[in-house]
């Protein structure tokens, strides 16, 4: 391991998970005065892709051409997405009703930020070169394999909610007519309306997703998978991306079931980080992995009615777990896929 790979895989933990402590600490003020947090959760999305940048830009080959504008406009994005989320908790706040739900009028304000930035950091990246892209991983490979993968996560999202809507039923009389709301959604020609349309806002929030992905599938799991071999390396990847979002599971997604809320998160990305893996493996696309996380978080929102309240402030029982397990199996079993056969993979250095 020589000494550049070290400095950026420090860096990159530092941001990623240092920066995300910090203001994890604000959010527990914030959620003590009985501030509304909704900010908090995009901003922290992108601090993975601000760890990766900041290595190329501190660290990176000088004799490599990178797509430095486009990394400079996510690392401001980033920032002032983080100057949003800690004004939220000192600023008037007042709500705003939409057709999505409640929000705040800074939470609204945070969405113009970046929603600004991802379309200019988008046009960027589109506009520097391939080999500005290649030489950072932002290639559109293999597109037409991405696409159907995509498609098939769609499938696969839609069988994990009938799997849990249907096994829900058993484990709480409140999830009773879980299934049937399920159903409609997907009998309503509105929800595939409303599913089709969301795409088009992808590339006005895609930083937020692909802020993740660029720093777990891109930069990490190589490193892991290298070290600890293709499927045991995707594992731990999933581990530590679930661990990763133990504050907002103890302060935003619920504050009253944290434990059991984290222990489906950890399944949660598990079952993501071995499907997503098994993607990124087979295109080294790293847009089509943005893209499926775009669609498994909006996609809940579209199947709950369009409220965008569904995923906060949740409360979970121990009895949810093994439903949740099962229904996420439909992706663990990837790790079953050829492509996860035993061997090392080159260090992304």
């Amino acid at each position: 391991m020589d000494n550049t790979f070290k400095k950026r895989l420090t860096t990159f933990i530092a941001v990623a998970y240092g920066v995300t402590f910090f203001m994890y600490l604000i959010m527990f003020f914030g959620l003590r005065a009985g501030k509304d947090l909704s900010v908090f959760p995009n901003a922290q999305m992108m601090f993975p892709a601000c760890g990766v940048i900041l290595g190329f830009l501190l660290f990176g080959d000088k004799e490599k051409k990178i797509p430095k504008a486009g990394f400079i406009v996510v690392l401001i994005t980033a920032l002032a997405m983080m100057g949003m989320s800690i004004a939220s908790l000192i600023v008037p706040v007042t709500t705003i009703k939409t057709q999505a739900g409640s929000v705040t009028n800074i939470d609204l304000y945070s969405q113009y930020v970046l929603m600004a930035g991802s379309l200019i950091a988008y046009i960027l990246f589109w506009a520097c070169g391939k080999e500005k892209r290649k030489n950072v991983g932002l290639s559109r490979n293999k597109i037409g394999m991405s696409a159907l993968l995509v498609f098939l996560f769609v499938v696969l999202f839609i069988v994990r909610l009938l799997i849990s809507a249907y096994l829900g039923k058993f484990v709480s009389p409140d999830a009773a007519g879980e299934l049937q709301e399920v159903i409609g959604a997907l009998t309503n020609p509105q929800t595939y309306i409303s599913a089709i349309s969301i795409l088009l806002v992808f590339p006005l929030s895609f930083l937020a997703f692909w802020g993740e992905e660029y720093g777990w599938r891109y930069y990490l799991q190589p490193i892991l998978q290298n070290k600890f071999g293709l499927r045991l390396g995707v594992l731990i990847l999933g581990v530590v991306w679930g661990l990763w979002h133990f504050g907002l599971d103890f302060m935003f997604y619920t504050t009253t079931s944290g434990p059991v809320y984290l222990l489906m998160q950890v399944i949660t990305c598990i079952g993501l980080g071995i499907f997503f893996g098994y993607v990124f493996m087979k295109t080294k696309n790293i847009w089509a992995i943005a893209l499926m996380h775009f669609i498994n978080n909006n996609y809940i929102v579209v199947f709950s009615g369009g409220n965008a309240d569904a995923i906060k402030d949740q409360t979970v029982t121990l009895s949810q777990v093994p439903v949740h397990l099962i229904s996420f199996l439909v992706l663990i079993v990837f790790i079953l896929a050829p492509i996860y056969n035993p061997k090392k993979t080159e260090e992304n250095a």
